[in-house]
């Protein structure tokens, strides 16, 4: 019987590679792209800021070749990219016109160089044009130092260009009083967009007043409104090393108001009260605006009298303090008189730091006291052993 022939093998033939799929560009954006190249093309013979025109329409022919090239065989891709965009714009658009802050948006107005030096109002949101109290509209396109020269002397133009250039941004509170804005803290932050800026800005002038009323505070005797005793250590310690680096000269003084327990014990602590705030008025008026004048507390007081001239200038000075003392206080429809004793440390010879100088200047002014009152000494060595220490 004959053998069963073996079956046949077939043999695979081999795979062949995946073709790649032709880049299919529109005939549209092959003459666009042609257009711009023959625009390049002829840029060597024209000259001037027509060259750069020209130069920025080629740019423009070719972006837009390139993408019809890349969207256009792809309608669907260019719908959802530009649904995508149109979302994000609404976005951004709703945030921007319901923030409780101040928004704008400026583009940058560049030299010929190409360096920005100004910017353009692009956006304002409604908080934004309620403070600025112009319709938005009438501002788009202005330039921005014309319509705030404001920008200029405050230096705020050159912290935007700043940022443009840098792209750090920015953030300050800065006092605004122009013919826009009047009377306002603002805190302003300054962001690069481009080659513009993004800034966002808000009222902070009632924080800034309760700010400044608290350090005010801190710094000042309730009663009379004087400097206390740490704004008088800060100020004494600040003119000292002034002198010092200087060398320049600080007179201090320390003064008293005779026989004050009594007084008070007499007229009562309120109405004690106001004989001390008519003294610390009278006192300050007494010297210069540039010197200092504390309560140290109870009825004494301490002034800080930088770079004087001469001691004639001192002596002066104290003999106006005691004289402008003993006129007349009215009090609770009562005329009562005092008088002060004045004791001065001169820097650098009565001390060569804050506390020493205070020292010296209670020393001399106690020496007064136990020689009958109502008169001005200034700090010798002899008294360096009765000084005492101020707290």
């Amino acid at each position: 019987m004959p053998a069963e022939a073996a079956p046949a093998t077939q043999v695979a033939e081999p795979a062949q590679p995946p073709q790649p799929r032709p880049l299919s560009i529109p005939v549209s954006s092959l003459i666009v792209f042609a257009g711009s190249a023959l625009i390049l093309l002829a840029l060597p013979f024209v000259a001037g800021s027509l060259r750069i025109a020209i130069a920025f329409a080629a740019g423009i022919l070719a972006g837009a070749g390139l993408l019809a090239a890349v969207l256009l065989p792809h309608p669907r891709a260019f719908r959802e990219a530009s649904a995508r965009a149109d979302n994000e714009h609404a976005r951004f658009l709703a945030a921007a016109e319901n923030s409780l802050d101040d928004f704008y948006i400026f583009d940058g107005v560049p030299d010929p160089t190409g360096a920005i030096v100004d910017f353009r109002f692009s956006y304002i949101n409604p908080n934004a044009e309620r403070r600025l109290g112009v319709p938005r509209d009438s501002l788009y396109g202005r330039i921005l130092t014309e319509v705030r020269p404001f920008m200029i002397r405050s230096g705020l133009i050159e912290q935007y260009r700043e940022v443009v250039r840098t792209g750090i941004p920015y953030t300050c509170e800065v006092f605004i009083d122009d013919d826009m804005i009047q009377g306002t803290w603002l805190n302003v932050q300054v962001v690069r967009l481009g080659n513009g800026v993004a800034i966002t800005s808000r009222d902070v002038t009632e924080h800034r007043r309760r700010s400044d009323h608290i350090h005010y505070l801190a710094h000042h005797d309730h009663l009379t409104g004087l400097a206390n005793r740490t704004l008088l250590h800060q100020r004494l310690r600040q003119a000292v090393a002034r002198a010092e680096e200087q060398g320049q000269t600080v007179a201090v003084f320390v003064l008293d108001i005779d026989n004050f327990k009594q007084i008070n014990d007499s007229l009562g602590h309120a109405d004690g009260d106001v004989l001390l705030a008519t003294v610390g008025q009278r006192v300050l008026s007494s010297v210069r605006e540039s010197d200092t004048v504390a309560r140290l507390g109870g009825d004494e007081f301490v002034i800080v009298m930088s770079d004087f001239r001469s001691m004639d200038d001192v002596e002066r000075c104290g003999q106006q303090i005691i004289r402008s003392a003993a006129q007349p206080v009215s009090v609770d429809g009562r005329d009562h008189r005092i008088t002060v004793s004045v004791g001065v440390a001169i820097y650098p010879e009565a001390g060569l730091d804050a506390e020493d100088l205070l020292r010296s200047a209670d020393a001399a002014m106690y020496s007064v006291k136990d020689s009958g009152r109502n008169s001005l000494r200034i700090f010798t060595e002899s008294m360096i052993d009765s000084r005492r220490t101020l707290v």
